[in-house]
């Protein structure tokens, strides 16, 4: 009994505290210099105010990390290249993209980047972790072969682990047979 008086004591106390501090607050209102100003003023001054001092952000002022704009300029010139079923040849679109990427490279040579190979569903775990392998050491072997030194080239195959895509269709299977490209972090 004693403990739920308590409660009762503490909820009570917290309700009045919260109260009176609502009502501070309602009667404090400040003027666009910080002073005082009545009660009496509309809820219009207040919105004036307000809106007076208040800025739109637009997405192009927003500072992005030199990380942040690389990788997006990764992914415009294509991060990633799609293969057919249990292939791991560069098909001639793989290889604009690729292309793409090695010309990125050579623009940005202080970096370093990891292609990661992805499978679909479909096979054993040890088979896809394999295939995955062979899909990104192809298009570390094509980076390469246009004349990326392989030092600047890492390889992690996920196999089926980590799917880009959701769902057990040849929609989602094609969308997973992948090697995607990621900057490294310094």
């Amino acid at each position: 009994m004693l403990k739920y008086l308590k409660i009762f004591i503490i909820t009570v106390f917290l309700l009045n505290f919260i109260s009176c501090t609502n009502k501070e607050q309602e009667s404090l209102l400040l003027d666009a210099e910080g002073g005082n100003t009545d009660q009496n003023d509309t809820l219009t001054e207040e919105i004036e105010i307000i809106d007076n001092t208040a800025q739109t952000i637009e997405m192009d002022e927003v500072e992005l990390t030199v990380e942040e704009k690389l990788s997006a300029e990764l992914i415009e010139v294509g991060d990633r290249i799609f293969f057919g079923y249990d292939e791991s040849t560069i098909s001639d679109e793989s290889a604009e993209i690729l292309q793409q990427q090695y010309q990125f490279l050579i623009r940005n040579s202080e970096l370093s980047i990891t292609i990661t190979g992805h499978c679909d569903e479909r096979g054993t775990r040890e088979y896809n972790l394999a295939l995955g392998e062979r899909r990104a050491s192809a298009a570390k072997n094509y980076l390469i072969s246009l004349g990326i030194s392989s030092n600047r080239i890492s390889v992690i195959s996920y196999g089926k682990e980590k799917p880009t895509v959701a769902g057990h269709d040849e929609t989602a299977w094609n969308q997973n047979r992948t090697a995607i490209t990621f900057i490294n972090s310094n």
